[in-house]
């Protein structure tokens, strides 16, 4: 026979007099810093910022979030959650009316934690109301390196350094050096994003660029000065996790793209965001100058390319004969064809100037992944873990690179033209003298 309720409701009283006679401790209080913030920045700082405060409200930073929007309602009471416009909406059971808006409702946890926050004083000890949201979150993501990774982890990003003697590769909240003589790890720098998606090295000054994130909450480009004991200098505080990271050909200009839409330009001396482009609807995957440092051409998850200035941002040229998000573009080495490829379908040849496909497309086995320019030919690495060497004017593919067991994650060349290194999602990364097409150098990039 079941016991009845007020039964059951006096066994559940007498549990908890019992932890609270047993000395069981209370939660901490919630942290604005640690709980708080990243939970706004993640799914609510997109529509309710500088740029975007719909309803006259905005959060991007503690003082912000505290006043009111266009209703005129407490945006935040100490003390009470039912009296805070903050909780009430997340929780208001008309769904077009609930925040955030055209998205799924916050998990149970996070509501929950947002409401005990409110209900334990709404304490802010993230230091200075004024100071951003996104600024608050970042130091909560910066994590040190593990000492030793119990496994490998994907190769996201590669570059060769100037001289060409080090290679860079992508950790976790690092990035690691090896030395090219004998395959051996030179340095790991800490202190970095979470993910690292993409790395560029200076053609002059040997800073290295290191762009990356935590999807969803906060991106940033790192430049890192080994003259410097391997200083580290963040740029830019980004809502999404950075995507492409690029240097001008004379290295005085550095193009960022980003989940948030952007393409980005600094001042490599000054480390200076000199212009903000929003050239693409979705996520720019990737960017790359022409020759002549003139023009950059971004490849985006909303199925467009673009080519603009780079001196102004203007948009000169749009590609939109791709069916998929497309992952990666390149100017040819003339700068007249630009190559790109999306996440189905064959490589793309098409006229710079006009946007018009060029003959045929540069059909490769294995669906690409990566693409890679040489001279005279296009490294194209592929999902089934192999690399293709192509050479798009004769659409042909005149050998295969064999070195990995997954698919291809990072492809970059040195600046001779004559060695390709390759990153894998298995975390090996080999290191191929393209004059032969042999790999010389093969090695599991994660510290152990």
């Amino acid at each position: 026979m079941p016991f009845p309720h007020r039964v059951l409701r006096c066994l559940a009283a007498f549990g908890v007099v019992a932890s609270a006679l047993a000395g069981d401790p209370a939660p901490p209080p919630v942290s604005f810093r640690k709980d708080i913030a990243p939970v706004l920045q993640r799914r609510c700082a997109t529509c309710h910022n500088a740029d975007s405060a719909k309803g006259g409200y905005r959060l991007d930073s503690f003082a912000r979030l505290t006043k009111p929007g266009d209703s005129d309602l407490p945006a935040l009471t100490a003390g009470q959650a039912a009296d805070s416009e903050l909780y009430s909406l997340l929780v208001e059971p008309e769904a077009r009316d609930r925040m955030p808006q055209k998205a799924d409702a916050l998990p149970v946890r996070e509501i929950a934690l947002i409401k005990r926050w409110v209900e334990e004083g709404a304490v802010n000890d993230s230091g200075a109301a004024e100071r951003p949201l996104i600024e608050v979150v970042r130091e909560s993501l910066l994590q040190p390196a593990p000492p030793v990774y119990p496994h490998a982890v994907p190769v996201t990003a590669l570059a060769f350094s100037p001289d060409g003697t080090q290679l860079a590769v992508s950790g976790y909240y690092e990035v690691t050096l090896w030395n090219l003589t004998d395959g051996a790890l030179a340095q790991r720098i800490g202190g970095l994003p979470e993910r690292i998606t993409a790395l560029a090295w200076h053609p002059q000054t040997n800073l290295l660029a290191a762009a990356g994130g935590t999807p969803g909450q906060w991106g940033t480009v790192a430049l890192i000065d080994p003259a410097a004991g391997f200083q580290t200098r963040l740029l830019c505080d980004l809502s999404e996790t950075a995507l492409a990271v690029v240097f001008s050909p004379d290295g005085k200009q550095l193009a960022l793209g980003a989940g948030d839409r952007t393409l980005r330009l600094f001042d490599t001396a000054s480390g200076k965001q000199t212009r903000v482009l929003r050239l693409h609807a979705d996520w720019v995957q990737s960017v790359a100058y022409s020759a002549n440092g003139t023009h950059l051409v971004s490849a985006s998850r909303d199925r467009t390319v673009r080519i603009a200035r780079a001196d102004n941002g203007e948009i000169e040229t749009t590609y939109t004969h791709h069916d998929a998000p497309v992952f990666a573009a390149l100017f040819s080495c003339d700068g007249k064809t630009v190559l790109s490829a999306a996440s189905t379908g064959p490589v793309h040849l098409w006229d710079a100037a006009t946007g018009e496909l060029r003959k045929k497309n540069l059909e490769v086995p294995g669906r690409a992944e990566r693409l890679a320019l040489l001279t005279g030919a296009l490294a194209v690495g592929c999902a089934d873990g192999l690399i293709r060497i192509c050479e798009p004017a004769e659409r042909q593919i005149p050998f295969t690179l064999y070195g990995h067991s997954d698919a291809i994650t990072a492809l970059a060349v040195d600046p001779s033209g004559k060695t390709l290194a390759s990153g894998s999602y298995d975390g090996t990364v080999c290191v191929w003298d393209l004059a032969c097409g042999t790999w010389t150098h093969r090695f599991t990039a994660s510290p152990r």
